[in-house]
């Protein structure tokens, strides 16, 4: 590498009042940046700087959540009529006609040694899982 000379050498005094000068604007923009950061981070600050907008977002989640309540209890009521009750009796009698040889078949062997291996995992599970919670709360 080449080393570039100056035109003119500088003054270290005029050097040293550029260092002071930019370290004096680098802390000038650090201090704002930290007082920017706590505001942000400074939450009743937010709420009370932007309390619309929490209160539309408040209103908002709870106009939503009482929707969904609202919309699971008509969901509930209407298919506890007779008529839909009715129409689920139809389609289930119309599946049995359909497909006969589905209706209360015994499972084969090979099915219910699955359901065997399987109902032993899960308990096998469980108690590992209570045990391992048990011997926890007798190490507290």
């Amino acid at each position: 590498m080449s080393r570039v000379e100056s035109a003119t050498p500088r003054d270290p005094a005029a050097l040293d009042r550029d260092i002071t000068r930019v370290r004096d604007e680098l802390g000038t923009l650090v201090d704002q940046l930290d007082r920017r950061r706590q505001e942000l981070t400074d939450v009743p600050l937010q709420v009370r700087r932007h309390a619309v907008g929490v209160t539309l977002s408040v209103l908002a989640a709870g106009a939503a959540a009482a929707a969904w309540v609202a919309f699971g209890v008509w969901q509930a009521r209407r298919r506890n009529t007779l008529m839909a009750k009715g129409s689920r009796l139809r389609e289930a009698v119309g599946r049995m006609i359909e497909r006969p040889e589905r209706v209360a078949v015994e499972p084969s062997a090979t099915q219910r040694i699955i359901a065997a291996a399987g109902s032993a995992v899960v308990a096998f599970a469980i108690k590992a899982a209570l045990e391992r919670l048990a011997g926890d709360r007798v190490l507290r």
